[in-house]
């Protein structure tokens, strides 16, 4: 399908952008995503990476991880600890160079670190995830579920009361 890629009902939801007479459209028979997605890591994960799932639920906006999200987030966490764990590696070895990221071959050719490339294929995985969770700086913007009530739950009159001055009548 060529195109934009279309935002799912939920997040039009999330955003307050849903508009019914255009969303609703050919909609009704999109799936839903069901179940929040539980705080406990897969038992596979080791003890960083399932720091890493926890600090990301924790820190995720609420109600958008779903537990059909479980995959995507594991990625997201792998990607981190093994960006974690090289960074900690080209560390250690920065501190005893006057060759910051670079290592020598065994003709003494200065090369970059293999840990740079793992940091930047982590680092390009991570972005990737994290724009499809919702955890990038791009994407909290668009996203208002804790800045505003869901739309079919806000009425109207108070709504057209709020911007005449008055009280809002929630």
């Amino acid at each position: 399908m060529r195109g934009r890629k279309p935002v799912p009902t939920e997040l039009h939801k999330l955003r307050g952008t849903l508009n019914a007479t255009r969303h609703g459209k050919g909609r009704a028979g999109e799936p839903e995503a069901t179940g929040d997605l539980l705080p406990e890591p897969p038992a596979w994960m080791t003890e960083a990476q399932q720091a890493g799932w926890r600090y990301a639920l924790e820190h995720a906006p609420r109600g958008l991880l779903k537990q059909i999200d479980r995959g995507l987030l594991a990625i997201w966490v792998e990607a981190e600890a093994r960006y974690r764990t090289a960074a900690t590696m080209q560390a250690q070895l920065d501190q005893n160079t006057s060759l910051p990221l670079l290592t020598k071959t065994r003709d003494g050719t200065p090369v970059q670190s293999p840990y740079i490339g793992i940091m930047n294929r982590a680092a390009a995985l991570m972005i990737k995830a994290a724009s499809e969770l919702g955890f990038s700086p791009a994407a909290r913007p668009r996203l208002a579920a804790g800045a505003q009530e869901p739309a079919e739950e806000q009425s109207p009159w108070s709504q057209l009361k709020v911007i005449h001055g008055g009280k809002s009548a929630g």
